[in-house]
């Protein structure tokens, strides 16, 4: 799983938060939404995938790339980004972030895989729960590095192209 979540869309909405957020917050949202998610994906995650076909939440994961891509473009230019002191970003905005970013994500439906093989639930959700803290928690640093040592423009601009080129290209290669 931790493998998996490398370079993923949660990793680098961790990454993005972190220039503005406690690391602890983002640590919470992280664990918290990824356990929701999980116990989901052992729990119900047959009956999501018989109702939501994968195309759906492909789509919707993309929207949602792009509106944080606009917010991100939009706080580039309407916010003080000039000083090194971080805005916090509510723990709730966070956490739904987070959990609707790992909605149809690839290790949803891994861990939906491997609970159904393994049958083992518990052990599974909490394998995969300590994967993508792990992965998330090295993007959480780093972007709390960045996020003092960089102008928060800048940072919030390269988080704008970054989640419109994911948000547009998913789209495209969807629709296409």
């Amino acid at each position: 799983m931790f493998i998996a979540e490398l370079g993923d869309k949660t990793q680098l909405l961790a990454l993005s938060f972190a220039t503005r957020s406690k690391p602890l917050y983002i640590i919470l949202a992280v664990i918290i939404s990824t356990l929701l998610s999980h116990i989901l994906a052992v729990g119900t995650g047959h009956i999501l995938a018989i109702t939501l076909p994968d195309l759906y939440s492909q789509i919707i994961a993309c929207i949602f790339f792009i509106f944080f891509g606009i917010y991100e473009l939009f706080s580039a230019f309407t916010k003080n980004n000039t000083t090194n002191k971080a805005t916090t970003c509510s723990f709730f905005s966070m956490l739904i972030a987070f959990f609707i970013v790992e909605m149809g994500d690839k290790s949803q439906f891994a861990t939906m895989t491997l609970s159904m093989k393994y049958k083992m639930p518990f052990i599974v959700l909490i394998g995969s729960t300590l994967g993508i803290v792990i992965a998330d928690a090295l993007a959480i640093y780093l972007g709390s590095v960045v996020g003092k040592k960089v102008n928060k423009k800048i940072v919030r601009l390269i988080s704008c192209v970054i989640f419109l080129a994911f948000g547009l290209s998913g789209l495209f290669l969807i629709l296409n």
